[in-house]
């Protein structure tokens, strides 16, 4: 599963009202889906990189932080949904981690695009 398709189901869960006796069972499904997305997407990335890129190892520490952050609070929400509680509470929660999840997103395609396209000079 491609992550964006994984933020994208979150998005579309969050939109549903709170109220509707789907909205939980849907909510679980949508992170259960962006944990796993989130998970394949990173899976073996950083080794390759480093080995290609080792002048980039500094935003990769950098990005493999925010990775376990993201992580983490996945399996909060993962685990929130699971216990009853206020709806609207999870529901910010969740649109905070999306926020979280597209800015993790960016970095690593900044990271990418600092590691294969940019000009170090010297080579032709």
């Amino acid at each position: 599963m491609e992550l964006l398709g994984g933020i994208q189901r979150m998005e579309h869960a969050i939109q549903t009202p709170v109220g509707d006796p789907a909205w939980r069972p849907a909510m679980s499904r949508a992170v259960a889906q962006l944990k796993a997305a989130f998970a394949e997407q990173v899976s073996g990335l950083y080794a390759e990189v480093l080995d290609d890129a080792p002048w980039v190892a500094p935003y990769l520490d950098d990005l493999a932080g925010r990775h376990r952050s993201v992580r983490t609070a996945l399996d909060e929400l993962e685990g929130r949904l699971r216990d009853p509680g206020t709806d609207e509470d999870v529901r910010w929660e969740a649109d905070r981690l999306i926020r979280e999840v597209w800015q993790y997103r960016q970095k690593g395609a900044d990271l990418l695009y600092e590691a294969y396209e940019t000009d170090l000079g010297g080579e032709t």
